[in-house]
């Protein structure tokens, strides 16, 4: 920076000193601004209400209440999943597992031959575990077919026709075709091969039970009643069983059962910590949230913020009640802010009411620019006052009273 000596340049030196200490502070850049801070938004409506209902009409609030509470709407935390033990995928059989399956019967019936009816049906055994694990093919059946037709013959041997009957049953389902040749089977096996026809064979029958008991099951989607109950899943491929009940998270099982297979499913649920607090505050004695604070602590520490707004709705004969409730991860009970009702498509005038609630409750607001420059110290003002200066020291470049005998241009110039 150079600057001419007498009155006018004095002048303009102070004021590119204090031009010079303004920006010598730097300026706010949009990484200085203050960030929103994470906060967590939990909406409960009632049962009654149906779930493409609420969505519809509570689906925008996150979105609604970002124009005016700076926050940053988070995730509800992701909870473990319950373990059951029978989550299972059913792979098609490659070549592999099929030479493997073959290997396994055919070693049954080397013992069956040796009359080795102990080490047969424990590989008998091996060989149909063996089999369920893949997806019941084409392929695969006619494996079944053939274990269980020896584990029939097994059971002759034992002296229990009617067991022998059953096993027979189910191996003319699985291969239909199939009929044993005179020459290669006993009497015996053939005299129950045909009491099998006329037996009729039973849908494979699952007994699903749950703690709690109660919970609605649902096999591939559908509806079949509550637990403690029997099922028939209906088809011979993979079934997904789901349990749901209220206030727990929902637990499955995928699975595949054959005509007259008969087991016990047992689910034990685990508690839904954000269901469970919508039950809570649905509850007449705890509208006002006493008593939830310890839960809605648990999930704000989970999701990793200090701040939770909670809105319930209930049905209403002329649309929703609302309620908001304001909480953190202190352990305090959370503070009811207002309750209003509204009609079944207020999405947005829900939203405004329910940001003005939290606003006032002290949450921040988008017009809390916290650190934000005074009028004169920004970049417009200085630009204005410098080229001022310019433009007059140079209009008065010839002039000027007294001073020092040199010539004197009268401007300044300030490189930045």
């Amino acid at each position: 920076m150079k600057s001419t000596c007498g009155r006018r340049s004095r002048v303009a030196l102070a004021l590119c000193v204090a031009m010079a200490s303004q920006w010598a502070t730097p300026w706010s850049s949009p990484a200085d601004e203050i960030l929103p801070e994470p906060a967590l938004l939990l909406r409960f409506a009632g049962s009654d209400i149906p779930p493409d209902e609420a969505k519809a009409s509570l689906g925008i609030l996150p979105g609604a209440f970002s124009g005016t509470v700076r926050v940053r709407w988070v995730p509800v935390p992701a909870e473990p999943d319950p373990v059951q033990g029978g989550e299972r995928e059913f792979p098609v059989p490659d070549d592999a597992a099929l030479r493997a399956i073959s290997e396994t019967v055919a070693k049954a019936s080397i013992h069956m031959d040796r009359v080795e009816d102990a080490a047969a049906a424990k590989v008998l055994a091996e060989a149909e575990a063996l089999v369920r694990r893949y997806r019941f093919t084409d392929a695969t059946r006619p494996f079944l077919a053939e274990i269980f037709l020896r584990e029939g013959i097994l059971k002759i041997r034992e002296g229990d026709p009617g067991g022998a009957e059953k096993l027979l049953a189910r191996s003319r389902a699985l291969r239909p075709g199939f009929s044993p040749d005179p020459a290669l089977f006993p009497p015996q096996v053939l005299a129950a091969w045909e009491g099998a026809r006329g037996r009729p064979l039973p849908e494979a029958d699952l007994l699903v039970q749950s703690l709690p008991s109660g919970a609605a099951i649902f096999v591939d989607g559908d509806p079949r009643g509550t637990t403690p109950s029997r099922v028939r899943p209906g088809k011979t491929g993979p079934v997904r069983i789901r349990v749901s009940h209220p206030g727990y998270r929902d637990a499955e099982r995928t699975g595949q059962w054959l005509p007259g297979d008969s087991e016990t499913i047992g689910f034990t649920l685990s508690g839904d910590r954000v269901a469970r607090l919508g039950e809570l505050l649905a509850d007449a004695s705890r509208r006002r949230g006493e008593g939830t604070g310890p839960l809605v602590s648990e999930i704000a520490r989970a999701a990793g913020v200090s701040r939770v707004a909670l809105l319930a709705f209930e049905r209403r004969p002329d649309g929703f009640e609302a309620r908001i409730y304001s909480g953190g991860a202190g352990g305090a009970d959370p503070v009811l802010l207002g309750a209003e009702r509204f009609p079944a498509t207020a999405g947005d005038a829900i939203a405004s009411w329910a940001s003005s609630k939290l606003l006032a409750a002290g949450w921040p607001g988008k017009r809390e620019e916290a650190g934000a420059k005074p009028w004169y110290n920004n970049f417009w003002f200085w630009t204005v006052v410098l080229s001022a200066v310019g433009l007059a020291a140079a209009l008065g470049g010839g002039g000027g009273g007294g001073g020092s005998g040199g010539s004197s241009s009268g401007t300044v110039t300030v490189n930045f």
